[in-house]
């Protein structure tokens, strides 16, 4: 009894494994000159499914939807990044007392509609992304 419930058990997780159906998608946000984006989360999102994934200090990141890096069924995304600089708020700070934060990329950016952005998510996907910095 104990054999048949451990190879159920066995079948079960190669199963729940194998047919995820996710993807491991991966990526580095740099500026135009070069430097990593070193805060901030990407979005890829399609028909009400929403993965993110954040941003290291070396601008690399790992797309999650239920976990930090399940990462994401096959499809076309379209793809925002959301990124500010909270440098100025200290903990302790009253809201009104904290300094508004500024984005660290262009407005256009921060939507999927508006990025300019797509990735198409095969088998395991790498999608590097430049961004501009705001307009000063």
């Amino acid at each position: 009894m104990r054999l048949i419930l451990i190879n159920f058990v066995v079948i079960l997780l190669v199963l729940i494994i194998g047919c995820s159906g996710k993807t491991q998608v991966s990526g580095k946000v740099t500026f135009d000159d070069g430097s990593p984006l070193t805060t901030g989360e990407v979005r890829f999102e399609s028909a009400g499914f929403l993965a993110s994934g954040k941003i290291q200090s070396d601008g690399t990141y790992r797309l999650g939807s239920v976990t930090k890096s399940d990462g994401v069924p096959k499809g076309s995304y379209k793809v925002s990044i959301f990124a500010m600089d909270e440098s100025g708020i200290l903990p302790g700070m009253l809201p009104g007392d904290a300094p508004v934060p500024q984005s660290l990329v262009a407005q256009k950016y921060r939507s999927g509609e508006t990025s300019g952005l797509v990735c198409e998510v095969n088998d395991s996907t790498t999608f590097d992304v430049t961004v501009e910095k705001p307009k000063q």
